[in-house]
C-alpha cells in the first residue's frame, strides 16, 4: 500500500465539503488543481480507514457468534462393519446429545 499524507487528504475531504455548500468553488483552476494534487492521497486514506471499520465490524460479528450456544448435539459416524450394505451406505451413524442430566 501507497503511503500518503494525511494533510492532502484533510484538504480534499474539506475541499468537497466546501463544494457542495458552494458549487461555484468548483470553477476556480486553484481549488481543481488542489483536487486533482490531493485526490490520490484521500483515496488511500479512505481505503484505510474503510479497511479499519470493516475489520471492527469483523470482530463485533466474531464475537458475537462465540458467544451464541453451542449445538446440542453431536453426529456421530461409526466406520462399516464389512456387510454389503455398509459397504455402500458407509457405517451407522448417531446423533447424540452434549449435555448430561444431574
Amino acid at each position: 500500500m501507497r503511503k500518503y499524507t494525511v494533510f492532502n487528504a484533510v484538504i480534499y475531504e474539506l475541499l468537497t465539503e466546501l463544494i457542495e455548500v458552494w458549487p461555484k468553488l468548483k470553477l476556480y483552476p486553484w481549488v481543481r488543481a488542489a483536487l486533482n494534487w490531493c485526490r490520490t492521497d484521500w483515496v488511500e486514506w479512505r481505503t484505510e480507514k474503510t479497511l479499519k471499520d470493516v475489520d471492527e465490524q469483523t470482530k463485533i460479528i466474531a464475537d458475537e457468534w462465540a458467544q451464541q450456544e453451542k449445538t446440542k448435539y453431536e453426529l456421530i459416524e461409526h466406520p462399516p462393519d464389512g456387510s454389503k450394505a455398509q459397504e455402500l451406505l458407509g457405517g451407522a451413524m448417531e446423533i447424540r446429545s452434549t449435555w448430561d442430566r444431574d
